[in-house]
């Protein structure tokens, strides 16, 4: 986060203009009916001078005047902030404004000999050169602020110009029916022309694209289209220069040597957009990624932008490393706090559950064996037995975790092994549960490559036959590595001597959500007892008034099987969206529980619900158990709380009194990042390492 505080709020302070109210009784979506360019913010603030202000304003006023706007923008004062960011967009997509009262980080200065050259504020280094032009940006704004719309908004604009190239917009899988749905929602009818490029419906010729505005893919896809050869050319993918790229998540390129960032810098465009609420999200090379993308000169070189800040940062002189983050990022990032809409009120409780007699019998007994487990490595200072006694206590503590959730039903899911406890399993039976976690707790980074692999990954990457490959002593070899093996004939090893075991690892969405499940229908979820804390979650969804809907989020299928059963019980209608749910049916269960007014609960995993879904319809988030990252859980809760959300928000946090639970909230009041306890990432772990991580989670325990 420190890193990201660094990027400069571009547009924070900048006046919100007037936005026309819809009238009462009116929809939730309006055509917009300014009438000057003062209704937009001023392009000032944006270092927007001279040639570059007369021109939007004259674009902004001509596509009014005309009549002819494509947009309806949601029915809230806020209105305001996203006709201030495609002030920002449009100035960008200008080129370089070499005025030195601009934002842009490159100047033009005359000598009293009249000669020209071009300095570099981040540098203070000059060319006689102009530096090559350079079109687009990053929009980094936080959740919740509106950015699809923002870039459907910038796309708008062309509406009216003769023979341009399609805007080509890349997104995961998950995300092409969002932005569908978006596209839907905000263009009038007939207004725009979008189409996907994506499984059987992939363009096959360049004249397909005639007449579309838009062309939908997804990272893959375009990987998939690439095979770093000549031939890629010739697909019309490659062959076409776009109006402008638009990477949705972009944060998923942020390894440059992998074969989706290496096929997305690929393609040609005359504008490149990269958004992302998180352009930092491990290092300060991510933000390196996005340079290279947009091709912002000569920060699109890794070697320039290691040289100039990377290395700066990494020799300790953070305080000079920022100032020069501030100057490259001050013309090139689009990033304002959520202050800049006024959301109506959100209310943050914590519900604290009590186990019954039984319960609290049946966690201790875990807790007891947890400990006790830990404190015989501990203990011995055994650091060769520690990485299997991590491993151990890793699957007790998701044992503790589960059973908050489902009580005395915890026999019904599948136990520890003895061979597991006794530490004979396989590694291959072992090897997802173990590498879930890690990845539930971010601290999976590539050993070879130091990519890290985050809960993003699981959303981005379709199962693949080559896998990612995950060792006994917790190294992690990422796919783009291991393909990279596989081609030069080497074998994956961690370096050990004897190496420790290696098992193919899936990164998909199933095995964070867990595998177990109950099976209930009918007589036998109407009659089963329920845990304390579905219990107590049912009461609460009871009581509420019939026109509030509410989502509740899990991390396990098996825990929402079990509140399920307990929404029958008390006759609740409600729908489901899990890993399992396949796509094609994952947007008519969306619009069910927005439309219809019967549907009161919403039972959605986290890892579905981390990026994407937009359920404003609902004023009340449960979280059934608290996540070792809580950014998962904020992410989750912009689901209901973002823009466009007319009602206030309550959201629920349930935890079990005296358990693991209590714990991993202490840390999060405490506002210590949980990573520095446990979450920090390392490419690789060392037997030492574990043994400190052990003593960590005794801790916790």
């Amino acid at each position: 986060m420190f890193l990201e505080n660094q990027i400069q709020d571009l547009s924070g302070t900048c006046a919100a203009p007037p936005v026309h109210n819809a009238t009462e009784g009116s929809s939730s979506s309006f055509p917009v009916v300014a009438r000057s360019a003062y209704e937009f913010a001023s392009l000032d603030d944006h270092g927007v001078t001279g040639k570059f202000a007369s021109e939007i304003f004259d674009m902004l006023e001509q596509l009014m005047n005309d009549g002819d706007l494509l947009l309806q923008l949601t029915c809230t004062p806020e209105g305001g902030h996203q006709k201030q960011a495609l002030t920002f967009l449009l100035k960008r997509e200008a080129g370089w404004d070499f005025d030195p009262a601009s934002a842009d980080f490159w100047d033009q200065v005359q000598t009293s000999s009249n000669t020209v050259f071009f300095v570099n504020k981040v540098s203070q280094s000059h060319q006689l050169g102009e530096p090559p032009e350079f079109c687009g940006g990053i929009v980094a704004d936080p959740m919740g602020l509106g950015k699809t719309l923002t870039m459907i908004a910038l796309a708008a604009t062309d509406a009216n110009v003769r023979d341009l190239t399609p805007s080509l917009i890349i997104v995961p899988p998950p995300l092409l029916d969002t932005w569908e749905e978006q596209l839907a929602w905000h263009v009038k009818p007939g207004g725009m022309k979008f189409r996907r490029h994506y499984q059987k419906d992939r363009i096959l010729d360049g004249q397909d694209l005639r007449g579309y505005d838009i062309i939908l893919t997804t990272y893959h896809t375009v990987m998939a289209d690439w095979t770093g050869g000549n031939a890629f050319e010739d697909k019309p993918i490659f062959a076409t220069k776009w109006r402008r790229i638009i990477l949705d998540e972009a944060h998923v390129i942020r390894n440059m040597h992998s074969q989706i960032s290496r096929s997305v810098c690929a393609l040609s465009a005359t504008a490149r957009w990269a958004v992302t609420g998180t352009p930092i999200q491990n290092r300060v090379g991510d933000l390196a990624a996005l340079l290279k993308f947009i091709r912002a000169y000569p920060y699109d070189d890794i070697r320039q932008f290691d040289a100039e800040i990377g290395k700066v940062w990494k020799t300790g002189d953070v305080e000079e490393a920022a100032q020069k983050l501030k100057k490259l990022s001050s013309s090139l990032i689009l990033r304002r706090p959520k202050t800049v809409i006024k959301l109506p009120p959100r209310v943050d409780l914590k519900c604290c559950v009590d186990f019954t007699a039984q319960e609290r019998k049946v966690y201790d007994k875990l807790k007891n064996n947890t400990i006790a487990q830990i404190e015989e490595v501990y203990g011995d200072g055994d650091k060769k037995g520690a990485t299997n006694s991590y491993i151990n206590v890793i699957q007790r503590i998701n044992a503790m975790r589960i059973m908050c959730n489902l009580g005395l039903h915890y026999d019904s899911r599948r136990e520890i092994s003895s061979a597991s406890i006794n530490g004979t399993a396989s590694w291959m039976e072992q090897a997802q549960e173990i590498f879930d976690s890690e990845r539930e707790m971010d601290r999976v980074v590539c050993a070879h490559c130091h990519a890290k692999c985050d809960l993003t990954s699981a959303i981005v990457t379709p199962e693949t036959r080559v896998k990612p490959l995950f060792t006994r002593c917790l190294r992690y070899f990422c796919l783009d590595c291991v393909q990279d093996y596989n081609r030069q004939q080497k074998t994956v090893t961690c370096g050990h001597n004897p190496p420790d075991p290696v098992a193919p690892v899936s990164l998909g969405l199933s095995g964070l959500e867990g595998d177990a499940r109950f099976r209930l229908s009918g007589n036998a979820a109407r009659s089963i007892q329920l845990s304390s804390k579905v219990a107590a979650l049912v009461s609460q969804l009871v009581h509420l008034p019939p026109d509030v809907k509410s989502v509740v989020f899990s991390n396990w299928r098996m825990s929402l099987d079990l509140v399920e059963a307990g929404l029958q019980q008390a006759g609740i209608s409600y729908l489901r969206f899990d890993g399992t749910l396949p796509q094609k049916q994952r947007q008519p269960v969306i619009e069910s529980f927005r439309r219809d007014p019967k549907i009161k609960v919403f039972l959605l995993t986290l890892s579905c619900g981390a990026v994407g879904l937009t359920l404003k319809e609902a004023s009340r988030a449960y979280l059934l158990e608290p996540h070792w990252n809580p950014t998962i859980e904020e992410q989750a809760l912009a689901r209901v709380y973002r823009l466009g959300q007319l009602k206030e928000v309550t959201t629920v946090r349930f935890y079990v009194k005296d358990t693991f639970e209590e714990r991993v909230l202490e840390l999060q009041e405490s506002k210590k990042k949980l990573e520095s306890v446990l979450l920090a990432g390392q490419s690789g772990h060392s037997p030492g390492d574990n043994l400190g991580h052990l003593e960590d989670l005794r801790r916790l325990v």
